[in-house]
């Protein structure tokens, strides 16, 4: 396969060991086993130099990097650090942030506004506590649509189809769908492949295929593959793009273990196609020109 320029849409970065922006990862609840394994295991620094090295031998052209603060109000302080990491490393080109969803709409919009004064921000996703049929939810989404913003959403096969309605009244808005829909187990796989193709009817949807290593607990090809397939069935190559999840999925396999998959999963297709779910894609969705 050609060599294929990467832009990779769903990064984490961050410094806990200087930084208390994540409670759910630096001090998890023993009583409620994770999901994701044990968090102490990615609950160590991580910034662009560990990404390089991760990514070491793949052309790499730019990131978006994805807030996963769960510190009530740290999100504002990461965008701020997020800014001066740019002008520093030249990573990330963008930013996905956060609101607090429970915060009342006056002070949703108010943290919307500081976050777009950063020249990084793209938009936003909210990781719990959304509610699709929410009023607040209604007046989030028409402020994105009416600022030109992302919404990346988080969505589980069970909230698919809430969220496929919810979303008929945005077609104006930019939709990503995070982690190929989250499926919460391998269980999973026909509600999930139902509530994934509710959504690929909608034509402003797009889908981020990244964070499997989070259901299957690894990054082999063989293992990923039907699910990975299923996303490309129902969006195709101009409406889904490849993404890494790090360092979160790295506690599941290596960087080319689980690109070297991709490549499988994208090798039937025109390297136009290619170059769409390498890189293109994200490029145009998250206005990386």
């Amino acid at each position: 396969m050609t060599e294929i320029p990467i832009v990779d849409p769903h990064v984490h970065f961050w410094l806990p060991s200087t930084r208390r922006w994540y409670p759910l990862m630096q001090e998890p609840d023993p009583r409620r086993p994770s999901t994701l394994g044990d968090l102490r295991r990615m609950a160590h620094d991580y910034t662009a130099a560990d990404y390089r090295a991760d990514s070491a031998g793949f052309e790499v052209a730019a990131l978006v990097h994805v807030s996963a603060t769960s510190r009530r109000g740290s999100h504002l302080d990461e965008l701020t650090w997020l800014d001066r990491v740019a002008g520093v490393d030249g990573h990330p080109a963008a930013a996905i942030g956060t609101v607090t969803p429970d915060a009342g709409w006056a002070r949703i919009e108010t943290e919307l506004d500081s976050q777009r004064r950063s020249p990084l921000f793209r938009g936003i996703r909210v990781l719990r506590g959304l509610d699709p049929s929410a009023r607040s939810t209604a007046r989030l989404l028409a402020y994105l649509a009416r600022h030109s913003l992302v919404f990346d959403l988080v969505a589980h096969p069970h909230s698919m189809p809430l969220w496929a309605e919810a979303l008929r009244a945005y077609d104006n808005l930019t939709v990503v769908l995070e982690h190929a829909g989250w499926p919460i187990s391998v269980d999973d796989f026909g509600s999930w492949s139902t509530g994934l193709g509710l959504l690929g009817e909608l034509p402003n949807v797009h889908c981020k295929i990244s964070g499997l290593g989070m259901t299957l607990h690894t990054l082999d090809a063989a293992v990923q593959e039907p699910w990975v397939q299923r996303c490309l069935e129902v969006f195709g190559p101009q409406r889904a793009m490849f993404a890494s999840n790090f360092p979160v999925d790295r506690m599941y396999g290596e960087f080319d273990r689980l690109y070297d998959g991709y490549r499988a999963a994208a090798a039937p297709f025109a390297l136009a196609d290619q170059e769409s779910l390498f890189g293109l894609n994200a490029r145009r969705v998250y206005r990386l020109d």
